[in-house]
């Protein structure tokens, strides 16, 4: 429990708890109008302390106390627990350390704890209060926890988010934390809901992947088993043989050189060919001008005269006689030509057709070395095209061992699932005594309240815990903040229990918003006697003028339970007594958790 809070801050009121039921009042003066309100009297600023102090995280959004004219002071929160009378001090300016002083010997702390003054880091003051207060394990190998941070912010809610529901302490809080916390907090076995969590990551983990990979993110890694293994059989196929081939594959470093020497060779080949096919045809003619070459005889005159009756006259005679010794001198010397023209285009095609078949052996002798050697181009081409393919093998085994690995994973999540959700239901069984008392609790704090059942429902699923509750009062207002109002209550009764004295509970004026005046002085005298009786401290801070005096019965004493009094009459009269800018004075521990 508190017993009291104060400040290095001069102008700061310190205010005093006793155990049992404790009220914090904002007065409102006649002179006050709608514009200079309480807000920054100090009731919201009192529950930031006591969070800041417990060891909330300290940032500009989370407190009203990061405000520059709070730097470099110090708060601290005087503490009883289990007999055992703590201080804890906490500076604007250090907030990441505290420092305790009083009764700290055989306190389970690991820094000095035989001295009367000890300074730890918020972490481990943090893990001290959790394993102190809460008996929350320190050594769990589970991944999702209790946490003090989370615990205590059931017992202290902070912020009109804090008030929505009865199972979360802040708008954004996981629904692991809400599990296992509540769980904790009620009794159950919240290592069960540690461990549906781990499946729930798992599977979401799964999920993740195949989504990302059918959406393309992970590239076009996904088709189902059997056609990748067709793939995969398909593949390894092309690579063996890519891999035979270049095996074979002898590469020849003059592949181009001798490529150009074989076209060479065919292009004078070519040629030699065509220069034979037009001196053939020279030498086919001169052959055949020599067989038709003949001269014209003198007798053969003699008889052309004879045969037209003509008589020869013998001065032609000698005359064709000289002739015929000239043309044969023509016919003979054109027939030497003809003979040499001969010889000679013989020859030279002789020599072609010797130069044609040399060149056709050179030619068939490198032919045969570029048909049995590949350049190396061609050899980095293979081989490319053989890494490529092993690279599509190993793509096709990585997508078959994503498959696997999935399927693999969805199977083992089935399997433990069904194990875990028969281990928690034997476990929640079990836990029948703890929930039945917390049930009965939650039904009387409604009873009390409205003279009507109230449910608190605690199921189990295939998914985890259920969380529920319930009020039979259709209609009226504020009903959902008094069914947190008995759930509250009830988890302080039930801690209450094994730890008299050290169980607190404070409740801001926000739960009691929108409730109808009946229930509020129902409510306040229900905290009173179920504090006073179950050895549970109670703190609440109210508005004066929305107290429902005329409601309460007359062994409810305002005055007796009031602890502090803030007043906007003055500046002065607020916790502080110093009023900080409005922009600070709606700031709130929107987050108390610090894991």
């Amino acid at each position: 429990m508190i017993r009291q809070i104060s400040s290095s801050l001069s102008t700061f009121k310190t205010v005093k708890f006793t155990p049992g039921f404790n009220m914090v009042l904002a007065d409102r003066t006649k002179d006050s109008t709608k514009k200079d309100t309480r807000n920054g009297l100090g009731k919201s600023t009192l529950i930031d302390v006591i969070h800041f102090c417990l060891g909330a995280r300290f940032t500009k959004s989370s407190s009203r106390l990061k405000h520059p004219d709070l730097n470099k002071i110090s708060f601290t929160l005087s503490l009883e627990l289990f007999g055992k009378s703590i201080e804890v001090t906490r500076r604007t300016d250090d907030a990441t350390f505290v420092t305790l002083n009083g009764e700290l010997s055989d306190l389970p702390l690991s820094n000095n704890p035989n001295r009367d003054t000890v300074r730890l880091s918020i972490s481990e003051w943090n893990r001290f209060l959790g394993q102190y207060w809460f008996s929350i394990p320190v050594d769990s190998p589970r991944q999702f926890c209790p946490s003090f941070r989370s615990a205590i912010s059931y017992f202290v809610r902070s912020g009109k988010d804090a008030f929505a529901d009865p199972f979360r302490h802040f708008r954004l809080q996981a629904v692991w934390d809400i599990q296992v916390n509540n769980a904790f907090l009620l009794g159950l076995v919240w290592e069960d809901a540690s461990d549906w969590q781990v499946l729930k990551e798992r599977k979401k983990s799964l999920d993740g992947l195949k989504k990302a990979a059918e959406a393309g993110f992970l590239g076009n890694v996904w088709g189902s088993r059997g056609q990748l293994e067709a793939d995969r059989i398909r593949i390894e196929e092309s690579v063996k043989k890519t891999a035979a081939d270049l095996k074979k594959f002898k590469v020849l470093s003059q592949y181009r050189e001798l490529e150009s020497r074989a076209d060479e060779l065919s292009a004078s080949i070519e040629s030699l060919s065509d220069e034979n096919a037009v001196e053939n045809k020279m030498l086919n003619m001169y052959r055949e001008s020599v067989r038709e070459e003949h001269r014209a005889t003198l007798s053969s005159i003699e008889e052309i005269y004879n045969t037209a009756k003509v008589e020869f006259p013998g001065a032609v005679r000698k005359t064709l006689e000289e002739v015929e010794s000239f043309h044969s001198t023509v016919i003979e010397n054109r027939r030497q030509f003809l003979l040499q023209e001969v010889d000679r285009f013989s020859k030279s095609v002789t020599d072609r057709v010797l130069q044609i078949e040399k060149l056709h052996e050179q030619h068939t002798h490198l032919m045969g070395m570029l048909n049995t050697h590949g350049a190396l181009d061609q050899y980095s081409k293979l081989q490319q095209a053989h890494y490529s393919e092993v690279a599509r093998l190993h793509e096709i085994e990585n997508r078959l061992s994503l498959v696997r690995k999935v399927e693999q994973g969805k199977a083992e999540i089935r399997v433990e699932s069904a194990t875990l959700e028969q281990r928690a239901q034997k476990n929640y069984d079990e836990k029948y005594p703890d929930r039945e008392a917390a049930i009965a609790l939650f039904d009387a704090n409604a009873q009390a309240l409205y003279k009507v059942a109230g449910r608190l429902m605690l199921d189990i699923g295939d998914t985890g815990f259920k969380f529920d509750v319930e009020i039979e009062r259709k209609g009226s207002s504020g009903i959902s903040n008094m069914e947190i109002f008995c759930y509250d209550l009830m988890l302080a009764e039930r801690w209450s229990s094994t730890r008299p004295g050290s169980t607190l509970l404070v409740h801001d004026s926000d739960i009691f918003a929108d409730v109808d005046d009946r229930q509020i002085a129902a409510a306040l005298e229900l905290a009173k006697e179920k504090s006073q009786s179950m050895g549970f401290q109670y703190i609440c801070t109210f508005n004066s003028d929305k107290l429902p005096m005329e409601e309460f019965s007359n062994s409810f004493k305002v005055e007796e339970l009031t602890r502090i009094r803030f007043t906007d009459e003055t500046d002065e009269g607020g916790l502080l007594g110093i009023r900080l800018p409005s922009t600070h004075e709606t700031s709130s521990f929107e987050s108390n958790l610090e894991f």
